[in-house]
This record gives structure tokens, sequence and C-alpha cells, in this order.
């Protein structure tokens, strides 16, 4: 395990482009992590947790590991919340899409949180509430931003996507459980998918959101690339090797998240957003 605490986003599924009544293009989301061997079509919470359950071995936990799973439970809990605020104030129905998105982003993160017995942080919390004093402050900047206007508020929807994959990025190498390198490998095209929905909603207003974490040429590469879909996280072709819920399996490459490690092979779905940024300074800020 690498103990470095990880800051991301969570973010899964895919988005469609079609109108909605304000006129702009809105994303139509069948975000349904794609459950081979959990049911066709099935794509409940209890499908999704049955899939990390038994698809991959339960592993150590670092107490930093622990930390960024808490983590990151609270930032999709962010995500959802301000694009229902910005919703509520703009009607705007792709806050409304991505907000049911990163719904099942929080269902994911809770599902390896009580795989691995931790507490949950979000707990009856309300919309705008969060234990991470960072978190909070964060939520506030993004809603005072996004309120200033219909553009502001997309190019907020675009900020947050954008750091996801930044953080992703720039901590998915400090972590090597199977299950959780499966889930960031989804959250990544997840929050690539969600960037060219926020961009595309800018460009028919005549405007452009500009990279504030990820650098200009990933940032080209994802909006200029076709929208993702993969195998999903649970693999149909897996062996089983033990008895009991530590037993290993192996499985399809392409079903079980190896592209996660950035491996550049045919199995890889669109490897767009898998190269590291340049850096440049930036990380996490409250929304600046």
């Amino acid at each position: 395990m690498k103990n470095q605490v990880i800051k991301v986003l969570f973010v899964v599924g895919a988005l469609l482009f079609s109108q909605c009544e304000s006129g702009l293009p809105s994303t139509q989301p069948i975000d349904e992590l794609q459950l081979s061997g959990a049911g066709a079509g099935n794509s409940s919470i209890e499908a999704l947790c049955n899939c990390l359950q038994d698809n991959y071995p339960i592993e150590t936990l670092t107490a930093t590991e622990s930390a960024a799973l808490l983590f990151m439970r609270e930032e999709e809990k962010l995500a959802r919340d301000v694009y229902l605020k910005l919703k509520e104030k703009w009607g705007l129905q792709v806050f409304a899409n991505i907000a049911k998105a990163e719904q099942r982003h929080m269902d994911a993160t809770l599902c390896l949180i009580n795989k691995y017995n931790l507490t949950d942080p979000v707990g009856n919390n309300g919309a705008g509430v969060f234990q991470h004093v960072t978190l909070q402050s964060l939520y506030t900047s993004l809603v005072n931003q996004g309120e200033q206007s219909k553009i502001a508020a997309l190019k907020v929807g675009g900020k947050i996507e954008d750091l996801d994959i930044y953080d992703l990025l720039q901590n998915g190498s400090n972590v090597d459980n199977t299950d959780i390198l499966a889930v960031f490998e989804e959250l990544k095209k997840g929050s690539r998918n969600h960037l060219r929905a926020f961009t595309s909603n800018l460009a028919s207003l005549n405007e452009t959101y500009q990279p504030e974490f990820i650098d200009q040429a990933l940032f080209d590469e994802i909006i200029n690339s076709a929208h993702e879909r993969g195998a999903g996280l649970c693999a149909t072709n897996c062996t089983a090797q033990g008895n009991g819920p530590n037993r290993k399996k192996t499985c399809n490459a392409n079903q079980q998240g190896s592209c996660a490690n950035g491996n550049n092979t045919p199995n890889c779905n669109n490897n767009a957003g898998q190269n590291q940024g340049n850096g440049n300074g930036r990380g996490r800020r409250n929304g600046g």
C-alpha cells in the first residue's frame, strides 16, 4: 500500500447528448455501471455492491487509504449537491442529469465503505453539509460562483470535473487494491464524459471552459474524443482461487480495471485522460 492521501472526485457512467426545454444541449444519463456478472440491465445499488464484493478480493487498507475512501464519499456528495443547487437556480437539465450520476458515484463509494467496515461520513447530513471543512468551504465557493450566471454555472461544472480528473490522475497510482483501482477507472471515464457535456453546453452559448487543473493538451484530447463506454466493473471471465470472502479471482483485464494503472493495451477503453498532467503547481483549491 502507498501512504499518500487520495483526493478525488468519484465519477461513473456515460452521457448522451439531447436538447432540453431551455434550448441548451443537455445530457441524458444512461449512467449505469455495466455489471456483467451482476445481471443484464441490473443497475441497482445492491447489484453494484454485490459486484464489488464478489468479483474483487478484500484487501488490507492502510489508515491513509481508509481516510481517502471516506473523503471520496463526501467529495461525490459535493458534486451532487452543487449540481442540484445550480439546477434549482437556473433550471438547466444538464445539472439534474449529472446530479443523478453523482448519486450513483456516492453509491459506489458507499459500497466500498461498507465492504471495508468503515463508518460513512455522510450519514444523514443534508444538502450542503459536510464533515470535512475543506469540502464545506469548497461547496460554498462553487455555489457562489455558479449563482452569478448560467455561463458561470456551466463553468463551475467544468471546474468540478476538471479537478476530478486531475485528482484521479495524481492519486490513482497510490492505490493497489484491485476494487478501488477498478472503481477509479470507471470514475475517470465518467468525469471525462461529464466534462464533455459541460463544454458542449458552453459551446452552444459561444463560450469555452479553460482548464485550471489538468494541462491544456490533455483537456483538448478529452473534449475532442468520443463519448466513452466500457466493459464495466465486473468480469464475466473470472477464475476463482480458494474459498471465502478473501478468495482471489483472475479476470479479463479490460473488465477489472487494469487500465487504471495507465496500461496502454488494446483492452483499455479510450486512453484519453490516463496520462499525467504537467502539474504546474496546480492542486486542490477552494473554488478559486
